[in-house]
């Protein structure tokens, strides 16, 4: 509120984004000035659910403070209440914090921060996706891994300390008192790393085994993940829909079930060829663990790779090899080093130096392996979203593979017999059934999708939400994809990663022929750049104008790199074809003196006595030269000029175009407030149908054989007309509830 405003008392946790990095503790009382902005999606098929993330992380709204509104400071400490436990954990990770800054820099200070107090902030964008690339992101946060290797250790000395009280240990007390010992040391290890929902979470895992070790249980590890599982969900709801949640578990249920397949294997090679009662081979012997470490490797790959497909889009054939190999380095040394490292840091400075430099060296080193393996042939690729059905069937059918029972060898089970060695064998039955069944359904739905994406013989456009910007992809009849524009402005956010990519994965499209840019503006092509490196285009249409921006350079220099053939298009070129469309480039060509909003590349494209009309940012210049000059611009879909702006689509321009929809690509609540309600007015009064992608989402619209179908991903608005010539609609709404009401 202002001055003069009422203010009402409301509760809610908000995440507060601080442009003036304040110096904060915890138990500060704070007072704030900023806009609270509610999470919302954008509204895109594929695009990831971040209302659900917040709700799962507890936040309720977001406020961005600036250094200062309205003449104050937007950010001020006004008070301080007593938290003694939580004060004295916070003094604890400032210290180590300053103790890791003063002996290390670079990449292996960012990462001990991250390892040890739970602080990813420092940690690169290109650091992140080289371990990401490597099926090794898991190593840069405090997850399962981390903890386990701490319970482990702590375990294993805290036992072996027990050596030395035989009688207790004779009491089998020894393992009892090592996972107790194991379950404080992971909690004090947590509470430093800062009590993130991921760590709590495998903190939960970590000591529900460890109780199983107390209880005599530790054989039952199906029983204990089930029981971490019980309590996870129960003590924080929605965990199950988390990603790190869903990784995790399966990674963890997958090795555990791989591993009894892979012991059972072994065993049966290890006595492969030799007598009844003869002796396992030696080599095969020598070679269990060696082979069993890398087998780990796998079973967690199988877990996880449907998962990192469905929620990354790639998957890493190299996160065998790299994670045998890394996973170690730091994990034992980093990791290890780092907290003992922590805790000399109190005590005795000399080694506790020469420890934490051991620590960022395995860090050092894991970097340039991640790199070394990221650069290996085929080592990890790009692949499209798999839809909830299509990762079902496949985790179906590792189940099936996983819990078959095997038959027991005859030599392995009696040893008296002279038979020929046979491998286990599974037992069928069911199984085989269901296995067949889950095959021909995936069969299926490959084949439902190879249709959909390469022999569907209509006109696709989707107008995305991509906030304030313009983006639109155009799927022509056949497999050829056409990306109109790929905008969003919204400073360090990629709508080309997080908006664009994903709905291109999720509808199976691995592959966009053509990018054209209409005019040089951020919110016109800040997503292109991860198209092109993703997508391979063909071809880059655009005009002759050019803009300063660092980001257009960037994207010229990602084209560039591509291999990406670059189209200047002046003028109005003669038509051309593709699959049966009509696409027709129309350049106003505006005086110099006029802004480049009016050079925007106009295209027009027309199938099946329909036509779309894509305008860029024209204005009332460009759209009086385009009207005078008698242009033929006629369309059945307009894409709104400048995002409904009251400099744009005057009343004759409307009128020359006669669209039956028109679309509006604009960012919600833009502080630009557009649309202009007088530009809202002007179209429902013409008759079109207005919509809008910060209130109704994703536009789809369909046309074949004479009739459009057009559907809103967010508001769910469906309607269908049949299309004649290039103009207006003729027939009734399929769906009531359509009017563009001024929201």
């Amino acid at each position: 509120g202002r001055t003069g405003d009422d203010l009402r008392d409301t509760t809610g946790m908000v995440r507060v984004a601080a442009l003036d990095r304040p110096q904060v503790s915890v138990g500060d009382e704070i007072r704030l000035t900023g806009r609270i902005r509610f999470p919302r999606n954008d509204g895109d098929p594929g695009e990831f659910d971040y209302e659900a993330f917040m709700a799962r992380s507890g936040i309720d709204a977001r406020l961005t403070a600036p250094e200062r509104s309205f003449g104050t400071p937007a950010f001020e400490v006004v008070g301080r209440r007593r938290m003694p436990v939580a004060q004295a954990i916070e003094r604890v990770r400032r210290d180590i914090g300053n103790f890791i800054d003063a002996n290390l820099s670079g990449a292996p200070r960012a990462e001990m921060r991250a390892l040890i107090i739970g602080d990813r902030g420092e940690i690169t964008d290109t650091l992140r996706d080289r371990f990401a690339r490597t099926g090794m992101a898991h190593l840069l946060v405090i997850s399962g891994l981390h903890l386990s290797f701490v319970a482990a250790a702590v375990f294993a000395a805290v036992r072996l300390m027990m050596m030395l009280a035989p009688g207790l240990a004779s009491r089998g007390w020894a393992n009892k008192i090592a996972a107790l010992a194991a379950i404080i040391a992971v909690s004090a290890y947590a509470a430093i790393a800062g009590g993130h929902i991921s760590t709590t979470r495998a903190l939960v895992m970590v000591v529900a085994y460890m109780v199983a070790i107390v209880l005599d249980r530790a054989r039952e590890a199906l029983a204990s993940l089930a029981l971490a599982a019980i309590v996870i969900c129960a003590a924080m709801p929605g965990s199950t829909g988390d990603i790190s949640f869903q990784l995790s578990f399966a990674a963890v249920v997958v090795i555990i079930l791989g591993m009894s397949r892979f012991a059972a294997w072994i065993k049966w090679r290890q006595l492969k060829g030799r007598l009844a009662r003869e002796a396992p081979a030696h080599g095969w012997t020598a070679a269990e663990a060696v082979l069993g470490y890398f087998a780990v490797s796998f079973w967690a790959m199988v877990g996880t790779g449907p998962l990192t497909a469905f929620h990354f889009n790639q998957f890493a054939m190299v996160g065998i090899a790299a994670n045998a190999v890394v996973v170690p380095i730091m994990g034992f040394f980093a990791t290890l080093c780092g907290l003992l490292a922590a805790l000399l840091s109190f005590i005795w400075m000399p080694p506790a130096r020469m420890l934490l430099t051991i620590g960022g060296g395995a860090l050092e080193v894991s970097n340039r392996l991640a790199g070394w393996f990221v650069t290996w042939p085929a080592a990890w690729m790009r692949v499209f979203t798999p839809t909830l059905v299509e990762l079902a069937l496949v985790y179906a059918l590792i189940a099936l593979w996983l819990m078959a029972p095997l038959k027991p060898d005859p030599r392995i089970a009696r040893r008296t017999s002279g038979e020929d060695d046979k491998a286990p064998r599974a037992a069928f039955g069911w199984r085989r059934v269901a296995a067949m069944l889950v095959a021909a359904a995936i069969v299926a739905d490959a084949g439902w999708w190879i249709r959909d994406r390469f022999f569907r013989s209509d006109l696709r456009v989707t107008f995305l939400s991509v906030g304030q910007g313009d983006a639109a992809v155009v799927r022509f009849p056949g497999s050829q994809v056409m990306l109109i524009d790929a905008g969003g402005a919204y400073p360090g956010y990629d709508y080309g990663e997080r908006v664009i990519a994903p709905y291109l994965w999720s509808r199976k499209i691995m592959r966009v022929d053509y990018l054209v840019l209409s005019h040089p503006d951020l919110d016109h092509f800040g997503g292109f750049a991860f198209v092109a490196d993703n997508f391979a285009p063909r071809e880059f249409w655009s005009t002759s104008a050019i803009s300063p921006d660092a980001s257009y350079a960037n994207l010229r220099a990602a084209l560039a790199r591509d291999r990406v053939r670059t189209v200047t298009i002046g003028g109005s070129p003669p038509p051309i074809e593709m699959a049966g469309v009509e696409i027709k480039a129309i350049n106003p060509e505006p005086p110099e003196s006029e802004s480049h909003n009016n050079a925007s590349l106009i295209l027009r494209l027309r199938f099946g006595g329909a036509s779309f009309l894509f305008t860029g940012d024209i204005e009332k210049p460009a759209e009086e030269r385009l009207v005078e000059n008698h242009v033929d611009i006629r369309a059945t879909v307009l894409k709104v000029p400048h995002h409904g702006s009251a400099t744009s689509s005057s009343a004759r321009f409307i009128t020359a175009v006669s669209p039956a929809v028109a679309v509006i690509s604009d960012g919600y609540h833009n502080r630009f407030h557009f649309p202009a309600m007088s530009v809202v007015d002007r179209y429902r009064e013409s008759g079109a149908r207005l919509l809008r992608t910060d209130i109704d989402g994703a536009v789809m619209v369909t046309t074949s054989r004479g009739r459009i179908w057009v559907h809103s991903y967010r508001s769910g608005k469906q309607f269908e007309f049949a299309a004649v010539g290039r103009g207006g609609p003729v027939g009734i709404p399929r769906a009531p509830g359509n009017s563009d009401a001024r929201e």
